[in-house]
């Protein structure tokens, strides 16, 4: 099995790498950490930054030098596309371009050796991230109808929604009978469309026809329907958002009616496959962080606020930069691992 990657991209790997390491952090305690970008786009602190998080490290890191690194990375990608997939072969061979358009081998082997190699661990006993496996396998993302009409874009925003302050199973069955209301399942959304929900408004009773049926609330409804009307009039697409930078993408989706900065975070991560994105405004990554870096929470009983925690939480991701998607994604198998805990020691009591 063949993994493909450009030299262009390798080399690129390694002058970010090589500016990365040649970067030096003279933090100053009075005032708040300010972050800028080097010429490779990799976020560092300036020289009037805050003192960093007291942020427990593996002291006696050590870890190959890259090649032998890439090289563990392109492995652990052929073997679990291979485990998942009964079709490959070892003649096979597999693309490693994200659908953001960055490398997943760039990425895996950056965050294999950042901030003293604390992921490395986690990467090798999880692999690569589920929803970027997935779309390698199949060029798809779990939301994409069959056929590329234009409005892949908006089924995604539309699970988001859905699914909001739900946990996996129920979000699940949410979306499941969302889906139904318009003739569509979760193996095929191709009937989820703008025009199939304004048919819904214009032709029935939103309570009665869409509301009640697909188990929403009255908030979800709403910024559903306002998503389809500005889907239909043009005002989003695909390509308007497929083609924006990250904040010109937050100014769009949250001038729509109910979606805030952690739905546009979801869409841009799992959909977009954006390379460096950090939803602070999510639980889970937040849980996650604290876990891992030990970061005391500065919310009400002891809890990792958005808000307050910010900076450090940041701090943390930093040297992750410019691959904090992969980051993230690791804080909710971080999260997922110690409820799996819970629940086997719950069960033996």
């Amino acid at each position: 099995m063949v993994i493909h990657q450009t030299r262009a991209s390798t080399r690129l790997a390694a002058k970010a790498r090589a500016a990365t390491s040649s970067v030096t952090v003279t933090p100053s305690p009075k005032k708040k950490p300010k972050v800028q970008h080097n010429d490779n786009n990799v976020l560092v602190a300036s020289s009037s930054s805050s003192s960093p998080p007291k942020i427990e490290r593996r002291t006696l890191f050590q870890h190959d030098d890259d090649t032998k690194v890439r090289e563990k990375v392109q492995n652990l990608i052929q073997s679990s596309i291979r485990i998942c997939s009964s079709s490959s072969s070892s003649g096979s061979s597999i693309k490693t371009e994200t659908m953001g358009g960055w490398c997943l081998v760039d990425g895996l082997t950056h965050c294999m050796t950042a901030s003293d190699g604390i992921l490395q661990e986690m990467i090798e006993t999880h692999g690569p991230p589920d929803f970027l496996k997935n779309y390698l396998q199949t060029g798809k993302t779990s939301t994409r109808g069959k056929h590329e009409d234009g409005y892949q874009s908006f089924r995604s925003l539309c699970r988001t929604v859905a699914s909001q302050q739900l946990a996996g199973p129920a979000a699940n069955k949410i979306w499941a009978r969302f889906l139904g209301v318009v003739g569509a399942s979760p193996s095929d959304t191709t009937n989820l469309t703008p025009q199939s929900i304004l048919s819904i408004i214009d032709n029935g009773d939103v309570e009665d026809d869409l509301r009640e049926p697909a188990g929403l609330s009255n908030a979800k409804c709403n910024c559903i329907i306002a998503l389809s009307e500005a889907f239909n009039d043009g005002e989003l697409s695909d390509s308007i958002l497929s083609s924006a930078p990250d904040e010109e993408v937050y100014q769009k989706l949250q001038q729509v009616k109910g979606i805030g900065p952690w739905t546009v975070d979801m869409f841009l991560l799992f959909e977009c496959h954006r390379q460096n994105i950090l939803p602070i405004g999510d639980l889970a990554v937040r849980n996650g962080t604290s876990i891992l870096w030990k970061v005391n929470g500065k919310g009400k009983g002891g809890a990792v606020c958005p808000k307050k925690n910010k900076d450090e939480i940041e701090l943390c991701h930093e040297p992750f930069a410019p691959y904090r998607s992969i980051s993230t994604y690791y804080m909710y198998k971080l999260v997922d691992k110690r409820e799996t805990k819970k629940d086997v020691k719950g069960s033996k009591t």
